[in-house]
């Protein structure tokens, strides 16, 4: 008989214990939980020996192995890098105009010029690998790049004529050996910022219309070009984590999935100036009229106020306890460190 009640009364606490590590009202472990604030924050000053250097665009296989690159009044200060101490800038052998940085480790990384040239670093040295030549287009201009695997990269822009009244978007594919030419109707727009959706397994590019207000947001799977959206308000593409989202208009983010976009936060009342990236939608770093803002799902903050007005933000990138982002005013270039402690 005692053992009869041992074994019901086992049986009643296994069930008490399975109700309870079941109740909805659990938080799971992993739920998001807001951001942090607490960030120690340093800053560098570009110093080019002449002239000025405006990186707007930044890549890195960690927080301290960052690479930014952009316009530079001498070709000598186009690219810099930040080996977790200090930034210094990596002189070309030959002349090189980047606008676009996408890698996959530290000595797999691409670099895109303006005069559609591509350029590989081994960990060593920057290389130019291969030149575009587009028929009947006098230049390709490459705005961003993204990819899958080191095996499939994708690069876009777009291309103009001689005459400068001719011009059409255009994707160019990495395959592992060589750079081509990828095969989309003719569309008289500038693609301008590509990313990649790991979990939808898709790309989604922004491109705004020349001679037109009309931007517009596209699906691309490596073969297919989709529109899913298009506006006559202003359209930048970011992400938050492992998510892409669109910013409309300054002041609205919407997540993109599955081919359409929907509207996530509306920042219009707020100081919100129209960019920002995150690690997840607790967590999100801005950029604010008056300095580096952060957004933890409650309220948005300036958390590093600017020190000069006319401060602009041109570039960032972030990790899991840093974040770096480059601001320029009239004269010079800046990139802000904030660091978790």
């Amino acid at each position: 008989m005692k053992k009869h009640k041992l074994i019901f009364l086992l049986i009643l606490v296994s069930i008490f214990l399975l109700i309870t590590n079941c109740n909805p009202t659990e938080p799971p472990d992993d739920e998001l939980k807001p951001g942090r604030r607490d960030y120690n924050w340093t800053v560098d000053t570009l110093k080019p020996a002449e002239g000025r250097s405006i990186p707007s665009r930044m890549w890195g296989a960690d927080a301290n192995d960052v690479w930014a690159v952009g316009l530079s009044y001498l070709n000598a200060y186009c690219i810099w890098h930040y080996d977790g101490k200090t930034w210094s800038n990596y002189t070309p052998d030959q002349y090189m105009d980047p606008r676009a940085i996408w890698g996959t480790s530290i000595n797999n990384i691409w670099i895109g010029s303006t005069d559609g040239a591509f350029w590989h670093y081994d960990g060593v040295k920057w290389d130019k690998f291969s030149e575009t030549t587009i028929p009947n287009y006098q230049q390709f201009i490459v705005q961003s790049m993204c990819g899958r695997s080191a095996n499939e990269i994708y690069a876009i822009g777009f291309a103009d004529s001689s005459e400068g009244n001719s011009f059409k978007a255009i994707i160019m594919h990495f395959n592992g050996v060589k750079w081509e030419i990828t095969n989309i109707p003719s569309i008289k727009k500038s693609f301008k910022e590509i990313y990649y959706d790991k979990n939808d397994d898709i790309f989604y590019i922004s491109a705004w219309e020349f001679n037109s207000s009309i931007e517009s947001i596209y699906s691309f799977d490596g073969q297919n070009l989709n529109l899913i959206y298009s506006t006559d308000k202003l359209i930048s593409l970011s992400n938050i984590g492992q998510e892409i989202i669109s910013i409309i208009d300054y002041s609205k983010i919407y997540k993109v999935k599955s081919g359409t976009i929907e509207l996530i936060k509306d920042f219009s009342a707020t100081s919100f100036a129209g960019y920002c990236f995150g690690r997840n939608e607790l967590d999100i770093i801005t950029a604010n009229d008056d300095g580096i803002g952060h957004f933890n799902g409650n309220d948005l903050l300036t958390i590093y106020p600017k020190w000069n007005i006319e401060l602009n933000r041109i570039g960032s990138i972030i990790f899991e306890k840093d974040f770096y982002y480059i601001w320029e005013d009239s004269y010079k270039t800046f990139i802000v460190h904030g660091k978790l402690k």
